[in-house]
């Protein structure tokens, strides 16, 4: 009697395996996401925490991170933003592989965000204003943000960040409020 598996056998196992990883594989993708998440987040507080020191002192926002009393390790200066937000120094947009910082006051409003470069979030990300608008958007609060341009109604900040609610829409992006 000859010992090995039979060609049946076999196919089962390899079906098995491709229903597994069907199944594993888009919960890998979405934990990769949270944790990258997590990482724009609490550089968004940073930046937030170090912007509002600023004002605390001089009366106004920093417009440049070289002002800022933060250094941000790992991210390079960029002249502009690869999303079109106007920029109010050529310090004031940093970027790493994944995702880009701006401390600028946007030709619409101050705000201090990071969003994603690139992958399917690709203009998701967190955003602090620092002023009051006429949008509805609170200044002073955390938002998960949504550029309009690069992502449909929901996906970064539902599916992602798991948050509820309706968004406000301004300024060519959603905004969902952080709680």
């Amino acid at each position: 009697m000859e010992k090995g598996f039979t060609l049946i056998e076999l196919l089962v196992v390899v079906l098995i395996i491709g229903i597994l990883s069907a199944v594993a594989m888009p919960q890998y993708e979405k934990a990769v996401w949270k944790s990258r998440t997590s990482q724009l987040y609490t550089s968004v507080r940073s930046l937030a925490t170090a912007q509002e020191s600023y004002f605390m002192a001089n009366g106004t926002y920093a417009t440049d991170f070289a002002s800022l009393d933060i250094g941000f390790d790992g991210l390079q200066a960029s002249g502009s933003s690869s999303f079109g937000t106007s920029t109010s120094s050529n310090d004031s947009v940093r970027y790493n592989d994944h995702f880009e910082m701006s401390v600028n006051k946007s030709s619409e409003f101050t705000i201090s965000l990071a969003l994603f470069k690139k992958g399917s979030y690709k203009g998701g990300g967190i955003g602090f204003p620092h002023e009051t608008t006429t949008s509805g958007i609170k200044n002073r609060e955390f938002y998960c943000i949504e550029l309009t341009s690069y992502l449909t109604a929901g996906d970064f900040c539902k599916k992602v960040m798991g948050l509820t609610g309706t968004p406000v829409t301004a300024y060519a992006a959603r905004y969902y409020l952080i709680n």
